[in-house]
């Protein structure tokens, strides 16, 4: 037996003293405490952890509830003991000492019972977490701001809005850095001033103030940035040598970081980041804002490159449209003649009829026998007045300049118009007019005034290759192509070769001689067919004639119904 009871208390001694090694050396905090949560005793790492000189000094404490800064997560956790009897890796925020230093903490517990089983307090054992909540943060925030520059990236490729990517940035900027605020500035066309374009986090009556909106190259901290192209940091504006320090304060600034917005190795402009508080402004947190102002000037590129393709597109449209003005006056210049003698006719018959008439006045001959006579010379008259007004009517709307208006036309009706202002021209040079309508055309998506242009253009070319006598045969006819209808012109003239035959669309290619023309009507009527996405072509054979196919989109209801 007493060899029996001396082994026991030798392994109960061993048994302690690996307790006692474990205890004192474990990194991770043992706290007991009793049943009111008072601690009683702790390790050295507990006393370490929790900020006390020695264990006589922390368990000074009335209890260990003390070291929560959350009471709600005490009540959690306290909840949890007592309703399962522990609690494994509960994550929170304690503070060392008193009032001291707040520190993330992982805490397990479970309860203490004596030999009887009754309850006698806690066992807490806590594990500092601060470095690695810390290192969980920033990857967090890394994360983050990769987001932000893979969203600013994409607004940017996607959008060449310069003021949508700009408010786009903003927002995204503001998300990281919270409640500060943040302003972006651009350069003016003279680069000599910086105007606000965007902004956030500032009070009205601070963003409207003139010096906020507007900066000189230079001028200031924004200034000088703007000028020197370098990184500003400030944190103390008592000695940046700011002249507009007293505005910042009263705005509750207290750092700023200038960023520079670059353009092709040039400055275009200015990013502000600012804080309404001591802030250090971390080295890896200046490069994302820097990455950020590259992402922000390759906006301002894509903005100036739609810019200048948009003008240059505009004077482009401008010039197109200056050119089939010119060539309608021209096409009105070819037909001034003929149009002259339309004019002419009914003009000499209202001469004749009114001198009738002075001769019926000067002789007093104005007698009921005459009324009858009187009435149809005043028909006549009123007729080809009416023709003449016709005539002049037709004339001036052509040759208005107007802007160009899609709308749903029919075909014929352009035809028409157009075969009013040639018809006097074909009738003089001894040409036959045929025209065949098919029933039930399709309406044209176009602009009247100028597909009726370029009809006229191929029927003036249709006449003058006739020269004197022929036939101009005009058709309209549904495509086979679905969804267009064709307008074909023919004539019986001298046709063209096939080695113009491939040019005669180029602007200033001609056939004729100097003095009839220079080159412009098909290339003009060969512009507006492809720019109402249309088509036209042409099959010519010297000495036989030739014939245009022009091919327009009907109206897009229309083209769903023949489609069904």
């Amino acid at each position: 037996m007493v060899e029996i009871t001396e082994k026991l208390l030798k392994d109960l001694q061993n048994s302690e003293e690996k307790y006692r090694t474990v205890f004192e050396h474990s990194r991770d905090a043992i706290i007991f405490t009793d049943k009111n949560g008072r601690i009683i005793e702790s390790n050295r790492a507990g006393v370490r952890i929790l900020g006390y000189k020695n264990q006589e000094e922390l368990c000074f404490l009335r209890s260990f509830a003390e070291f929560f800064v959350d009471k709600k997560d005490l009540a959690l956790c306290q909840e949890k003991v007592f309703h399962e009897g522990y609690v494994i890796e509960f994550e929170t925020r304690l503070r060392r000492r008193e009032k001291g230093q707040e520190f993330f903490a992982l805490i397990s517990s479970n309860l203490t019972c004596d030999k009887t089983g009754e309850f006698t307090g806690y066992v807490v054992i806590l594990r500092d977490i601060t470095r690695l909540e810390g290192i969980q943060q920033e990857l967090e925030m890394q994360n983050t701001r990769l987001a932000t520059m893979n969203a600013v990236s994409m607004a940017v490729s996607r959008s060449i809005d310069l003021v949508e990517v700009l408010n786009y940035t903003v927002e995204k900027i503001i998300e990281i850095i919270k409640h500060d605020s943040l302003r972006i500035y651009l350069l003016d066309d003279k680069e000599d001033e910086l105007n606000l374009v965007a902004h956030r986090g500032l009070a009205s009556k601070y963003a409207d103030r003139d010096y906020v909106k507007k900066r000189k190259v230079g001028e200031g901290l924004l200034g000088r940035t703007a000028k020197t192209c370098k990184i500003s940091l400030v944190d103390n504006f008592e000695r940046s040598g700011d002249p507009y320090v007293d505005a910042l304060y009263k705005e509750g600034l207290q750092s700023t970081v200038y960023i520079p917005l670059i353009s092709k190795v040039k400055t275009v402009g200015v990013m502000c980041v600012s804080s309404h508080s001591k802030l250090t402004f971390s080295p890896d947190y200046i490069e994302f804002l820097t990455a950020i102002g590259n992402q922000i000037g390759m906006a301002i590129d894509n903005a100036n490159l739609y810019e200048h393709i948009r003008r240059a597109y505009q004077n482009l449209a401008d010039a197109q449209e200056q050119i089939i003005q010119t060539e309608k006056l021209a096409s009105l210049g070819k037909l001034a003649a003929t149009i002259a003698h339309e004019i002419n006719n009914p003009l000499a018959a209202v001469l004749t009829y009114t001198k009738l008439l002075i001769k019926l006045m000067d002789r007093d001959r104005f007698t009921p026998e005459k009324f009858e006579d009187i009435s149809k010379y005043l028909a006549t008259m009123e007729m080809e007045t009416s023709r003449c007004g016709d005539i002049v009517k037709n004339l001036l709307a052509f040759s208005r300049q107007s802007k160009v208006t899609i709308l749903d036309n029919r075909i014929d009706e352009i035809i028409d118009r157009a075969l009013i202002l040639i018809s006097h021209d074909l009738e003089m040079k001894g040409i036959q007019l045929i025209k065949e309508i098919e029933a039930n055309l399709s309406e044209v998506r176009c602009d009247f005034k100028q597909i009726q242009q370029a009809l006229l253009g191929v029927m003036i070319n249709a006449s003058e290759a006739m020269g004197k006598g022929g036939i101009l045969t005009v058709q309209a006819k549904h495509s086979q192509k679905n969804g267009f209808l064709d307008v074909v012109v023919s004539d019986t003239g001298c046709g063209i070769s096939k080695e113009d035959l491939k040019n005669i669309f180029e602007p200033f290619f001609t056939t004729k001689e100097d003095a009839k023309g220079v080159g412009l009507g098909l290339s003009v009527v060969y512009g507006i067919i492809t720019r109402h996405s249309g088509s036209i072509d042409v099959k010519s054979e010297p000495g036989k004639g030739s014939s245009f196919s022009i091919c327009l989109p009907i109206s897009d209801s229309q083209s769903e119904i023949s489609s069904n």
